[in-house]
């Protein structure tokens, strides 16, 4: 770890050029990749062909004209994304300074899909049921991996605009019915700005307008609440651009993304064999009952041992000996 002095004489801008890490969802048609498109000289991961209807055209909204996209990809292969976001983070896209993930709701059920074989081929092979706490834990994983690639290349100045579908969705305590995204749970959490994007029809001209409702702005430039129409990169432009001269913040997390991958698969392999070994340990123990209050100690699932932290496996295992 190394701490960074902070230049207090930047004005509250932190001494440190970044880029902006935005979170745009809304149902069809809200406009949330017209917005994106607004964003400088950007290369888009097209995982839906949608972005594919505007590439090469001017795009106009609020009378001022758009025409950025310099490269796309048409994919929604998970490889390709983890590809595209450390092609950015290593400079390898020269010229560009936006990417764009449309959508994260397509690459999210590739997660789903993926993990789901993964979890079905293990269980065949096993003679069980599928274990979706498992298959939950590998989607969260994926997720933390692509969570910190994004987080990456706003570190080294880059944009990364991030599209998702909206639905509705019911509050588990209160039951309540509210609009949200598909994706995984946790994509706002590292996302600067947030925007729910909607339409209205004009009552006097019959015309649809777009809308979009700030959930989030850590730039202060906009209020949580607020309805902004006809939302484009501009409102954001006077903010990033006050950052061009700053030095970058010098956060390169891809050598970190990979070590940390290697270190996941490492673990799910010490995890799997560990989990053997306990199961065996267990048969051949008389006291079981030990072993229950010891797994409930540690917050252990016995039905899920595979994904638990290798450490508290390591525990049990000792605590069985020892018995």
């Amino acid at each position: 770890m190394a701490f960074k002095k902070v230049n207090k004489a930047e004005q509250g801008l932190g001494g440190n050029k970044i880029g902006g890490k935005f979170l745009f969802y809304g149902f069809a048609g809200s406009s949330k990749t017209y917005t994106a498109l607004t964003f400088p000289k950007s290369a888009i991961l097209d995982s839906e062909t949608g972005s594919s209807f505007y590439l090469g055209q001017d795009i106009q909204i609020g009378g001022k004209t758009y025409n950025n996209v310099e490269l796309v990809d048409t994919t929604a292969n998970l490889d390709d994304l983890e590809e595209g976001l450390q092609a950015i983070i290593d400079g390898e896209l020269e010229g560009i300074e936006t990417l764009i993930i449309d959508s994260e709701t397509k690459f999210y059920n590739s997660m789903d899909i993926a993990c789901t074989e993964v979890e079905e081929r293990k269980a065949k092979l096993a003679g069980k049921n599928v274990d979706t706490r498992a298959k939950w834990g590998r989607v969260k994983n994926i997720n933390t991996k692509m969570s910190a690639a994004k987080i990456s290349a706003s570190a080294q100045g880059y944009h990364v605009v991030s599209i998702a579908q909206a639905k509705e969705v019911v509050d588990e305590d209160t039951k309540q019915k509210y609009i949200g995204f598909e994706a995984h749970k946790s994509l706002p959490f590292d996302m600067d700005v947030v925007v729910y994007f909607f339409t209205k029809v004009n009552k006097q001209t019959k015309e649809v307008e777009y809308y979009g409702e700030i959930k989030k702005d850590r730039t202060g430039v906009t209020r949580v609440g607020q309805i902004i129409q006809n939302i484009t990169y501009d409102i954001w432009k006077p903010y990033f651009d006050k950052r061009n001269g700053l030095e970058l913040n010098g956060a390169n997390l891809s050598k970190d993304i990979k070590e940390s991958t290697t270190s996941t698969l490492s673990d799910a392999d010490k995890g799997e064999e560990l989990s053997k070994e306990i199961k065996e340990l267990i048969k051949q123990s008389d006291d079981k009952a030990a072993i229950k209050d010891k797994f409930k100690e540690l917050g252990v699932d016995v039905k899920a041992m595979d994904s638990a932290d290798i450490s508290k496996l390591e525990e049990i295992k000792k605590f069985i000996k020892s018995l």
